[in-house]
């Protein structure tokens, strides 16, 4: 079952939480564990801190702290990228020693962007070089990464309590060793990629699938593929549909009003066609049917979020066209772009979408946290004043965890609450900001762990690895 399990999680062809799921009712199909001990994990103490740290993270997000230190520590880097990666790095590392390592990274992405545009730098060099050192920060304390909480709960159950800051010495040292690591080599290690956006003005444009239709005055009715402007644009059909039938590609074949199109392409040469032969792009991703205006349009990315309820969703069934008023250009998912309908693609954590839309459209997108809005306007709803309770809650939750006056599961809790009566957030922006794919995965987990405790698999592992290494001590 453990076997199953990671070879799920290394292939990453199913969700996390489903994952989780799935343990949950095969140890219950199986017989090996019993109702109440399947679904003890979602009445863990450790589910409760995390869930309620969410909260306390989405609180600090909110209030804009976060996201204008990372735009100062743009202004302080003076025009050296290394300079800002060490600002940087240090800061989201101290940072997630205490809030949610998703958020930290989330907001310094803009400021990242933002110092890569102004210094012609690749982003690929600074975000995954930040995401490690959130991982890194949230070693130091109880509360820094959801592991660590986790870990305490079970060390509490069997009498060995674990303090806020019990986890910081060791912490330190790792810090210090994965810092020096990323610094020296990730700058040279880490490969030079662009953001889609930025192609449409670069020398050297890289090439996209995309869907285009026939429109109805189009210029390219009655003419066949070979002789189309296609061809003499560098500009590659590799599929045509009419109707609900895909069709056999021949050089002699005449297009038709309504013909879609897979093409693969230069950007600016796909938009150049989009102006002159009256084609429209992606017309299947739009719900209704009707085209986008094609005045004051822009181009811009969206990033799937970590936590969006959005992943697994093709962008057919989110309907982006008609919530948001925007149209699906192209799909990147880990450098490479995938030549099948676009509109049936299931998102996934990572995609980056092409699309375009009006200033209205953006407004709209930036308020939400389905996406991470990755060029065009970086701003979010942000509400300064809230500040100081947001900031002093957290502080307050630290302080009393580090004095051991209660537990820290209650003191994250009471300052979740506190914040949702307070006005910082309201019920529906703290439900939300819960990642609850991260808490089934976790109570998943836990039914496996307690499963291999009754069957004595962990016994024999244990076992195992204490033969194979008990000789180099602790």
């Amino acid at each position: 079952m453990l076997l199953l399990t990671v070879v799920l999680f290394v292939t990453d062809r199913v969700r996390t939480d489903i994952v989780g799921v799935l343990i949950i009712v095969v140890l219950g199909a199986l017989g090996i564990l019993k109702p109440k001990d399947l679904l003890l994990g979602f009445s863990n103490e450790a589910l409760v801190t995390i869930a309620a740290m969410f909260v306390l993270s989405a609180a600090l997000m909110r209030s804009g702290l976060v996201r204008a230190l990372g735009a100062k520590l743009a202004d302080f880097s003076r025009g050296s990228p290394m300079r800002f990666m060490v600002m940087a790095l240090c800061a989201v590392c101290f940072m997630s020693a205490f809030i949610n390592n998703t958020p930290v990274v989330v907001v310094f992405i803009p400021a990242v962007l933002t110092v890569c545009a102004r210094l012609g730098a690749s982003p690929s060099k600074f975000l995954m070089p930040i995401s490690f050192a959130s991982m890194l920060g949230g070693s130091c304390t109880l509360i820094g990464t959801s592991s660590n909480i986790l870990i305490a709960s079970y060390a509490a159950e069997i009498g060995f309590g674990v303090g806020m800051f019990e986890f910081t010495g060791v912490g330190i040292v790792i810090v210090l060793v994965g810092m020096a690591y990323l610094l020296l080599f990730s700058w040279r290690l880490l490969p030079n990629h662009t953001t889609i956006a930025s192609t449409l003005s670069a020398d050297e444009a890289k090439e996209y699938i995309t869907q285009v239709s026939i429109g109805l005055d189009s210029d390219l009715i009655g003419k066949n593929l070979a002789d189309t402007p296609l061809a003499s644009a560098g500009i590659k059909v590799a599929e045509l549909i009419r109707g609900d039938r895909v069709q056999r590609l021949e050089s002699e074949m005449l297009l038709h009003e309504g013909d879609i199109l897979l093409i693969r392409g230069e950007l600016n040469k796909i938009l150049e066609l989009d102006r002159q032969h009256s084609i429209s792009i992606a017309p299947d991703l739009q719900d209704d049917g009707s085209e986008v205006k094609r005045v004051e349009m822009t181009l811009f990315e969206l990033m799937v979020a970590p936590e969006s309820p959005l992943i697994g969703q093709s962008c057919r069934e989110l309907g982006l066209r008609q919530r948001f008023d925007v149209s699906v250009f192209a799909l990147q998912r880990r450098g490479r772009h995938h030549q099948r309908e676009i509109a049936d693609l299931e998102l996934r954590m990572g995609d980056i979408l092409l699309v375009r839309g009006t200033s209205d459209a953006l407004e709209s997108l930036r308020r939400k946290n389905e996406f991470i809005l990755l060029e065009g306007v970086h701003d979010e709803v942000v509400e300064p004043h809230k500040a100081p309770l947001a900031l002093g809650t957290i502080l307050m939750v630290v302080l009393l965890a580090a004095t051991g006056l209660a537990p820290i599961s209650v003191l994250a809790l009471g300052g979740a609450a506190f914040l949702v009566l307070s006005g910082v957030l309201t019920a529906r922006d703290a439900y939300s900001s819960i990642d609850w794919s991260v808490l089934v995965l976790i109570a998943g987990m836990i039914a496996l762990g307690t499963a291999m405790d009754r069957t004595g698999a962990l016994e024999i592992a244990a076992g195992q690895l204490y033969t194979a290494t008990g000789g180099w001590g602790p």
